[in-house]
């Protein structure tokens, strides 16, 4: 509801009930928050599964992200960590949930995530030698490769003197300059350091792999995984938290001891995933973890498709093109860009599409952890 100033940009929609933003429910009576809402009607906006657990708010949030400049070098603590930081620091870590994501490419992202196979960075500290000088000292006497090695290379970007670092990705940024090709990390290395002159957090992209993802592709993000979105836009969908550990390329809190610690390193390629879609048309993107679970669902014209809530709560955020919600009570016209509440209690809707199609994105619960007991 907020208007927008001509050329303003917004990074960030947030769709849900965390209470450092929860939305409005604008046709509910006295147009509640959706976490005020679900707190005093849980059993039948979340669904008997979730509230007989003693569950009072939604389990995830949606978001979609659009990405014009690269963002923070950050992970995101696991439970443990999540509530040992919220103890300690709760002004910086507001709450005490891990927070697992995945990432949706609505245009695309390019992305920095996890870390690079050994071998490859190993082959970078080689080609570019101020930055091999960066690390010898504290790589010397390490399996090449290992966790260790990986570890004390990673910990020591962030937190080696400043002058040293500085130093290092001046060497790296005049051999590149005199290079006639550069590689796509080389062009993001110069690129973040003309937007962050001095930040460490640069070297990220000789360190961690380089990802793209097209439209409709995806990647999950564990807790501890370090990553940053360079360009694009997404569709986020996450646990109800918003901790995030940052150690570079923001002008946001850095916590890089914690981060450095926190990270599982581990040295692979990323999972691209692309769906599974279902006989109804929908594509479903399948996480291991219980809080979420996001769909995708395109509708052509006129065309009718039956939902069943399963006992959990959704969100429903049209994307694209105009289409019918219809219950056995009640009928609404959904426009692009609106995001709708289904409560549990509410266990079939009827989806029509508009004269021209639409698309849905459908956030839930992951069913299967909740509802195999019940």
């Amino acid at each position: 509801g907020r208007p927008a100033a001509p050329g303003q940009p917004f990074a960030e929609l947030w769709l849900g009930a965390h209470p450092g933003l929860p939305a409005r429910v604008v046709d509910g009576a006295g147009a509640p928050t959706l976490d005020a809402l679900i707190a005093t009607h849980p059993r039948g906006i979340l669904g008997p599964a979730l509230a007989g657990r003693g569950l009072r708010e939604l389990p995830f949030l949606l978001k979609v992200l659009d990405c014009e400049a690269p963002l923070s070098i950050q992970a995101h603590p696991d439970r443990n960590l999540a509530a040992r930081l919220h103890r300690r620091d709760p002004a910086n870590y507001p709450d005490d949930q891990h927070k697992p994501e995945i990432a949706i490419g609505l245009t695309g992202m390019t992305a920095l995530c996890q870390f690079r196979p050994a071998d490859e960075t190993v082959t970078e500290l080689a080609r570019l030698p101020a930055l091999g000088s960066l690390f010898g000292g504290v790589l010397s006497g390490r399996r090449r490769g290992s966790k260790a090695w990986l570890r004390a290379l990673y910990t020591h970007l962030f937190a080696a003197p400043q002058a040293e670092v500085e130093a290092a990705m001046a060497g790296v940024a005049a051999q590149l300059r005199a290079q006639p090709v550069l590689s796509e990390a080389d062009r993001w290395f110069l690129d973040i350091v003309a937007r962050h002159p001095g930040d460490r957090g640069a070297l990220s992209v000789y360190v961690l792999n380089l990802i793209h993802l097209g439209p409709g592709e995806a990647v999950y993000l564990a807790p501890d995984e370090p990553h940053a979105y360079l360009h694009g836009t997404i569709i986020e969908c996450m646990a109800n938290s918003n901790n995030v550990v940052r150690a570079g390329l923001t002008a946001k809190f850095i916590d890089r001891d914690v981060l450095t610690r926190m990270l599982t390193y581990r040295m692979q390629r990323p999972q691209i995933l692309r769906g599974e879609v279902e006989a109804d048309g929908r594509r479903v993107y399948r996480v291991p973890t219980p809080e979420f679970l996001v769909e995708a669902l395109c509708t052509g014209p006129g065309r009718e498709i039956g939902l069943e809530s399963g006992g959990l709560v959704s969100l429903l955020l049209v994307l694209d093109g105009e289409l019918e919600l219809r219950t056995p009570q009640t009928r609404e016209t959904a426009g692009r860009g609106t995001t709708w509440l289904w409560p549990a209690a509410l266990p079939v809707l009827t989806v029509t599409g508009g004269a021209a199609g639409s698309v849905i994105i459908r956030a839930r619960p992951n069913p299967p952890a909740w509802t195999s007991d019940c």
